[in-house]
């Protein structure tokens, strides 16, 4: 359809963290009603699934993965280059001073978002040595499918054990991340016990590492915010508000 608009974008990972050939250069094009409706309807039990399909379809030419095994940092990129596709880049969001503590309605342009890079440099983040037991460790890259699937398996662990007592999505976190353990990729089964007897200091090692990986490649969504009233630059985390998707004319 020629009154849709259709524009390009390389991927903040260049297509270079994933295990097969994908295409870093996206074309996609803007929602239709028929995406919104999509979006618009009933959430199932896997929240980002919706979204993906959403991506998957608006991706004009197949780049070699679903946006549902995108690294969480591509997915949020296309996330954001959909909106700017569909409804422009300018995007309103309240901010909060956090020193005169006054509000502001601020207009931030989408485009002008940093974008952080695949960097030769996170490859320390993808594998290293834990300090304590000195395993090996090479981790998985979060997409949201896996968000999903811990999702999922925090709240079939629930149903199957309602008196445990703690919070099973530390366990599946873990689990979903690791994906070699001294160059071996772990049983599923024996994987769990092998995380619950990791030493504390190993366990916050792997998941600090997985966090900057994550950090690493994708939006800088920390926004810098002149307060209008007390003149102080601040920062503050960008949300995403019913203005991203439906923004008012």
């Amino acid at each position: 359809m020629d009154y849709l608009i259709q524009e390009e974008f390389e991927l903040p990972s260049m297509g270079k963290i994933y295990s097969k050939e994908v295409k870093p250069i996206v074309k996609i094009r803007s929602m239709t009603t028929n995406e919104e409706m999509k979006r618009l309807s009933p959430s199932n039990e896997r929240q980002y699934k919706i979204m993906a399909d959403i991506l998957d379809d608006c991706i004009v030419d197949d780049i070699g993965i679903s946006a549902y095994d995108l690294c969480i940092g591509d997915y949020q990129f296309l996330m954001h280059k959909l909106r700017i596709v569909t409804y422009g880049p300018n995007y309103p969001l309240e901010c909060r001073c956090p020193y005169c503590l006054s509000t502001s309605q601020e207009t931030i342009n989408l485009e002008d978002i940093p974008i952080k890079k695949y960097s030769d440099k996170l490859n320390d983040c993808l594998e290293f040595d834990l300090p304590k037991t000195h395993k090996h460790i090479k981790l998985k890259m979060q997409t949201p499918r896996m968000l999903d699937d811990v999702s999922m398996n925090v709240k079939d662990f629930r149903k199957r054990a309602p008196s445990f007592d703690g919070d099973p999505a530390f366990l599946f976190t873990i689990k979903s991340l690791v994906q070699e353990i001294d160059g071996e990729r772990p049983d599923p089964i024996s994987i769990e016990n092998w995380i619950r007897q990791l030493p504390m200091a190993d366990a916050n090692y792997l998941l600090k590492k997985s966090d900057k990986l994550m950090e690493g490649i994708g939006l800088d969504l920390d926004l810098e915010i002149v307060c209008p009233v007390c003149g102080l630059t601040y920062k503050t985390p960008f949300r995403v508000t019913p203005e991203f998707f439906r923004p008012e004319i």
